[in-house]
Formats: C-alpha cells, sequence, structure tokens
C-alpha cells in the first residue's frame, strides 16, 4: 500500500453500513446487516471468512430481506469464483455468542444453505431455549483454541467470556486480524449485564488478553473495521477502569442504595439511560465484591470492605 492511499483511508473512514472487503484480505469479507442491536448501532457484521470453503459468522437480522441479500452476495461470490474457475461451498455458520442481535439470522440460512451452526457449548445451550420457537440448534461445538482451516485462511477461535459465557473471538495469527465480536465496537459501546449472564472481571481479563495478542486489525460487530485494535482494545480498558475507580468512590463504609451510587458513579450518563448503566454498575459491584473490596447487605445496600 502506497503512502497516499494509507493516508486517504485514514482520513475517510469506512461506512460501517456498507459491505467492506479490503484488498489484501480477500478471504475476509464484513457484509453488515441491520439488526435489533441497541443505538446507536442499526447493523450487525456478518462475515463470510475463507476462500474456497466459507463459514458465516453472526447472521443477527430476522429480516427475511436482510437474509435474502446476504444469500444473494453469496450466490454472486459462487458465480464469480466459477468464471475464474474455481469453486465455492459454504461449510457453517459461527456464531460468537447467544443475543438476539447475533443469531436472528442463523435459522434461516441454515435452512437456505443446509450446513450445520457452530459455536461454543455455553452459546449452544442458550441458543436452544432462548431460540426454542425457531427450532435454531448448534451442531458443532467450538472450544478455546480450536482451528477453522477455511482453504487457505487459518482462524484460530478465543473463548473470550464476560460480555456473554460462550462468546468466541476469532483471530487469523498470520494477518493479524481480529474478530471480535462483542468485545468492542467501532459503532457505540458495549454493555455487560448481570442479568444475562455478563460478568465484568472476565470481560476485563478478556480484554487484555486480546490485547496482549497484539492484533493489528480489529473487525467488530458493530461498525466498521478498526485499523489500530491495540489502541482501541487499550481504550475499552482505560474506560473500564476509569469507571471502576468512580464506583469505587461512590461507595462509603455506610450501605448505600444502587440509586445513590449510579448518580454519583455514572454522573455523565443521560437520565435516559439510567436503566443500562444500572446493569454495568452492577457488574462493577459484583467483580468488586469477587475481589473483596465491597460488601453487599442483605438489604441490596452497597458499602467499602
Amino acid at each position: 500500500m502506497s503512502k497516499s492511499s494509507a493516508s486517504l483511508e485514514t482520513e475517510i473512514p469506512a461506512d460501517p453500513t456498507s459491505l467492506e472487503v479490503l484488498a489484501e484480505l480477500p478471504w475476509l469479507r464484513r457484509f453488515p446487516q441491520r439488526s435489533p442491536t441497541l443505538p446507536p448501532a442499526t447493523h450487525t457484521n456478518a462475515y463470510i471468512l475463507g476462500e474456497h470453503e466459507l463459514v458465516i459468522v453472526d447472521p443477527g437480522t430476522p429480516s427475511v430481506d436482510e437474509n435474502n441479500r446476504l444469500l444473494a452476495y453469496l450466490r454472486t461470490l459462487s458465480l464469480d469464483a466459477e468464471r475464474a474457475g474455481k469453486q465455492l461451498r459454504v461449510i457453517g455458520i459461527f456464531l460468537t455468542h447467544h443475543h438476539r442481535d447475533h443469531v436472528s439470522g442463523a435459522a434461516y440460512l441454515q435452512r437456505a444453505l443446509q450446513v450445520p451452526v457452530w459455536a461454543h457449548h455455553q452459546t449452544a445451550v442458550r441458543v436452544e431455549v432462548l431460540h426454542r420457537e425457531e427450532d435454531l440448534r448448534v451442531h458443532r461445538i467450538i472450544e478455546d483454541g480450536e482451528v477453522l482451516e477455511l482453504g487457505g485462511a487459518r482462524f484460530e477461535a478465543l473463548h473470550t467470556p464476560g460480555h456473554a459465557p460462550g462468546h468466541l473471538c476469532l483471530f487469523d495469527a498470520q494477518t493479524r486480524d481480529l474478530i471480535a465480536g462483542d468485545m468492542a465496537a467501532s459503532v457505540g459501546t458495549i454493555l455487560i449485564h448481570p442479568d444475562d449472564d455478563g460478568d465484568m472481571g472476565q470481560y476485563v481479563r478478556e480484554l487484555q488478553r486480546l490485547l496482549d495478542l497484539r492484533p493489528q486489525r480489529l473487525w467488530p460487530a458493530h461498525g466498521a473495521v478498526v485499523k489500530d485494535a491495540p489502541s482501541l482494545l487499550q481504550r475499552y480498558l482505560d474506560h473500564r477502569h476509569l469507571r471502576e475507580q468512580k464506583v469505587l468512590a461512590a461507595l462509603d463504609p455506610q450501605p448505600r442504595s444502587l440509586m445513590e451510587l449510579l448518580l454519583q458513579a455514572y454522573n455523565d450518563t443521560p437520565a435516559a439511560l439510567h436503566g443500562l448503566a444500572s446493569g454495568s454498575l452492577r457488574a462493577h459491584l459484583y467483580k468488586l465484591k469477587d475481589e473483596g473490596r465491597a460488601i453487599e447487605t442483605a438489604t441490596n445496600l452497597w458499602h467499602l470492605s
């Protein structure tokens, strides 16, 4: 890549709602689909990985039109390959985790393509309960460290719980590209909620694990590619640390209610978002409790240990 083209890419960021394929990574395609996600994000990225054997990551929309648009794109890829004397085939659907905006299209595509669904066993359990009406099932269990060979492309599965118990990322060690799921985003932020099995302590540890891998580019579930992955991951770690410090500052030797803590620790958050912020606050408090730095009383009050 020339210096001038690199500068141009820096000045003109990719549209988070449009197809994105980098010339140097033809086996990694970002295909955004309008989905039932949290604002300000409006789309979930389905990723199409592989050169000859393809895996679809996180088809997250219930929209038939959106899923048919993805199927049409796959047909275009197949026709282009045939003209070049090659063949493409989809061999699986990979779920990073169980949340609705990541799996809503999986059952539809599984029936259309007749391919298995792959996910972590923690995701498999939740999918079968939460998406029973769609008859969505996981056919292949993917564990930490498992390698997916996709006709020249090679991705290692990384189990990164915290946002969700079965959360998986995919890492290409050769190009240092990270399919990050909901570990980080370039549009919006990541919610850690205890009522959905979120665990702030695990999440922070897994963010650090990803940072230690020193990925070059981070491909999020929401938004365009981030070409300086370490900087984004460090910002996420710094943000969680600063919020934790605000929660600690709000705690007192005397018991305080969640609302009292919320108004102090999240005084920079609009009142309209206090419902979501209260879940994040509890996630921080449970982390502090696990570390012996905060105590929860029998009456749901909190104080310093």
